[in-house]
């Protein structure tokens, strides 16, 4: 496949991540831009916190579907090596993250990463999630939960699984990404300020 087809296939990537799934939700049903509410992050979690359960369980089932599904298609059409599939993946997290019609504030990925990891590799990534859902239990942190299955895909996909140095260095960085993404969450941990679920900030 020529450079040019690459490079479409990589700005559509990017495309399908900027589809915000708590931005199109607070506007379609309450006419609210999730950015001006909470911390002002679109994601699942600020989503659940200011719009309420079922709308942060839709946004994360959006989120996570636009990560599943654009992997999906670019491997049923290309056909293609786990070195590119995982560099679209990249790039749907980047369209997540910093959508450009919504300014580049965007959510921190979580979903979306689960989603297009689960189509490259679906027990490791199921894994690394199972990681995450233990983490905030024990903790009650949703950011450290999160971060946890930022480190636990790294390591998980390194020990179990067989791909090339190019994947694994993407990986890494979608995995770094996804922690810089919590920066003001670790500096609240640090504090002793972060939330914590079923617990309300005095």
């Amino acid at each position: 496949m020529s450079l040019p087809s690459l490079a479409i296939f990589l700005a559509l990537s990017y495309l399908i991540g900027s589809i915000s799934g708590s931005y199109l939700i607070g506007k379609i049903f309450l006419n609210k831009d999730i950015r001006k509410f909470g911390s002002g992050n679109a994601g699942t979690t600020n989503a659940m916190r200011t719009f309420g359960k079922k709308f942060g369980i839709a946004t994360f089932i959006i989120d996570f579907l636009k990560g599943f599904i654009n992997i999906s298609l670019v491997k049923i059409i290309l056909n293609p090596s786990c070195d590119f599939l995982i560099l679209c993946a990249l790039f749907c997290v980047l369209g997540h993250d910093f959508p450009f019609h919504m300014n580049f504030k965007g959510g921190k990925g979580v979903a979306t990463t689960i989603g297009t990891l689960a189509v490259i590799n679906f027990y490791l990534t199921l894994y690394g999630v199972i990681i995450w859902i233990v983490v905030v239990i024990l903790t009650k942190i949703v950011s450290v939960g999160s971060m946890s299955f930022y480190i636990s895909i790294v390591f998980l996909y390194t020990l179990f699984g067989n791909y090339s140095d190019f994947t694994y260095i993407i990986l890494i960085i979608i995995a770094s990404l996804g922690i810089f993404r919590h920066n003001t969450n670790l500096y609240r941990l640090i504090e002793g300020r972060e939330n914590k679920i079923g617990v309300k900030r005095k």
